[in-house]
């Protein structure tokens, strides 16, 4: 049985333009090695964090919205963690639908 999962990843924001792609590369790579597809994704830009996190006040924020089975998200919280572009991430089940778009897409920094 599979479910609706979303995550939110906060970047590094010095990342040069290559490392940026390298790192959604990566993502997208991990998720076609686990069959999973991505059925929603947005980049929310750069923005001020609330409080540092490993000395960074600002981050580069990545949203996706996928379909797995409830094995995959435990996989992907232990890729994220080992990733030393990723400062924060959050996973959680989505009550939303797979290709609805969030409301931070109009909203400013």
């Amino acid at each position: 049985m599979t479910s609706i999962y979303e995550t939110t990843i906060i970047v590094k924001p010095d990342l040069a333009n290559e490392q940026v792609k390298n790192f959604n590369i990566l993502i997208d790579q991990f998720f076609l090695e686990n069959s999973v597809s991505i059925g929603y994704k947005e980049d929310w830009g750069i923005k001020n964090l609330k409080s540092s996190i490993k000395k960074y006040s600002k981050g580069s924020f990545k949203f996706m919205r996928f379909n797995s089975s409830p094995d995959f998200p435990k996989k992907l919280d232990v890729f994220l963690k080992f990733n030393t572009d990723c400062l924060r991430f959050l996973i959680t089940k989505s009550f939303n639908d797979l290709n609805e778009v969030t409301p931070q897409v109009s909203k400013d920094n």
